[in-house]
């Protein structure tokens, strides 16, 4: 009777215990869903998004974007170089669905890339927890 009521546990407790992803496996998969469900997201202020990916090694998301019309154009994003990544940190510094990434103290890249020229990067930024804190 022992060895059934030992069994019985022992079988309870391997069904009910819930395997717990690492925060970094998180990350990881949530950028893989986000950019199979909404990426290439719609052209917002001549911006998109193509994809996210998340490295864990760095625990680092990259956001990978594209550029068209009057942005896209190297000479425009060299003379709003600053204000650009003033957006970009604002925009990670307020955004409530990154909270539990940011207070885990990860970082994020944006990459800039042109339509008219996808290999060309006009932006990169990197931000870490000193610039979003």
């Amino acid at each position: 009777m022992k060895k059934y009521l030992l069994f019985t546990v022992a079988s309870l407790a391997l069904m009910c215990s819930c395997h717990h992803d690492t925060i970094e496996d998180r990350a990881e998969r949530e950028a893989k869903e986000y950019t199979k469900k909404f990426c290439p997201t719609p052209y917002n202020n001549d911006v998109r998004t193509d994809s996210l990916s998340f490295d864990k090694s760095s625990k680092t998301f990259t956001y990978h974007c594209r550029l068209r019309g009057l942005i896209d154009n190297p000479k425009v994003i060299a003379e709003n170089e600053s204000k650009l990544k003033n957006a970009i940190r604002e925009n990670i510094t307020n955004d409530t669905g990154t909270k539990i990434y940011k207070d885990a103290g990860f970082s994020f890249i944006y990459i800039m890339r042109s339509d008219k020229d996808p290999n060309a990067i006009l932006l990169k930024v990197k931000l870490t927890e000193k610039d979003y804190k």
